[in-house]
């Protein structure tokens, strides 16, 4: 038997090819075949907040007044006395300060903790009655301030971190103090007691603890002096009769960058802290009185991420 060539079926095998041909990656991908779409993965949110944590010392004189079970004393003490009569027996210091900032809003936080042993120079004299005292004036000190507060930049010039950049600032928050004392010294009664002279009597009077919290206003200003160098002046009064009778501060610090890295920035300053408080309890015998000054240099480091 012959085979005849019959041109109807090879149009019919033509056809056939022609409609299997898209049955490829294309059309496979829409029958649920082949490389899965890629799904582009969302930008991670940017955290508005920046944060700041700085550690610093504070070499101040202290000068002024205060009362102690009703006796009045003199205080008056420089920075190089301060150092030598911190007490190693535990934590003799501590001072810290932090900020969050969100676009114009800053919250911050500062402690200044410092404990004295055996000074002989943060009261050097004074009288009780007709007792007086004559010498070997020794005072143990405690005393810690812990402030809370925001500030919210009402005012601003320039980019920030550009040269001739300024801000001005509003501040609020509170103050705490906790202060304890301890003074020992030798007394001697003028003219004795009735018929009976008195002399080398050691005393001792202790304050107790002593807390009030100071609420504060204030302002703060800033100014760029060149690209990572700052200079930032703060200024608070506070107290009204809540805590204190009155109390004021000002900060005036330059800071200037040290080492920038993807994560962190760390700047070092220097500047110039005042710190004043008259807070006064009791009367009498029981009467506790601190109207001091706080004055001197600050210098430290902040590491900003």
């Amino acid at each position: 038997m012959h085979n005849t060539f019959r041109p109807s079926l090879l149009v019919g095998s033509v056809l056939a090819l022609a409609l299997l041909a898209p049955v490829g990656p294309a059309a496979s991908a829409d029958l649920g075949g082949g490389d899965k779409p890629q799904l582009v993965e969302p930008m991670a949110a940017q955290n508005p907040w920046s944060f700041s944590f700085t550690t610093y010392g504070w070499l101040p004189w202290l000068s002024g007044n205060t009362t102690i079970k009703g006796r009045a004393l003199v205080v008056d003490i420089a920075p190089d006395q301060v150092i030598s009569a911190l007490d190693w027996s535990g934590l003799p210091a501590w001072m810290s300060y932090a900020e969050a900032r969100n676009g114009r809003l800053t919250l911050f936080n500062d402690i200044v903790y410092s404990k004295l042993a055996g000074s002989g120079d943060f009261a050097k004299s004074g009288k009780l009655g007709i007792a007086t005292l004559t010498g070997n004036v020794k005072t143990d000190y405690e005393q810690a301030t812990i402030e809370l507060g925001a500030a919210y930049e009402l005012w601003a010039s320039g980019p920030p971190g550009t040269t001739g950049a300024t801000g001005l600032a509003v501040l609020a928050g509170g103050r705490y103090w906790h202060q304890e004392t301890e003074v020992s010294s030798d007394v001697d009664v003028n003219g004795g007691l009735g018929i009976l002279p008195i002399s080398g009597v050691r005393s001792f009077d202790r304050s107790g603890s002593v807390d009030w919290v100071d609420p504060f206003v204030g302002a703060r200003v800033r100014y760029q002096l060149a690209p990572g160098h700052e200079f930032v002046v703060r200024g608070d009064i506070g107290g009204f009769g809540a805590g204190s009778d009155f109390t004021w501060q000002v900060v005036a610090t330059s800071y200037w960058q040290l080492c920038v890295s993807d994560d962190y920035v760390i700047d070092a300053y220097l500047g110039y802290r005042a710190l004043s408080v008259d807070y006064s309890q009791g009367s009498g015998n029981t009467k506790y009185e601190y109207d001091v000054l706080q004055q001197g240099p600050v210098i430290g480091m902040t590491m900003r991420f």
